[in-house]
């Protein structure tokens, strides 16, 4: 029984990481902080 519990706490430990990990990543890249500005229109320049 020992081992079955530590069997399911692993598991889920290792699940909670692997998803905060997933989440992390999907959030910083579907932020509006993290996208890259349009170019600007043909003939305008930057100052």
């Amino acid at each position: 029984m020992k081992s079955c519990l530590g069997i399911l706490l692993i598991f889920f430990t290792l699940v909670a990481v692997i998803g905060g990990g997933a989440f992390l990543w999907y959030v910083s890249h579907t932020s509006e902080f993290s996208r890259k500005a349009p170019p600007p229109p043909a003939g305008v320049q930057r100052p």
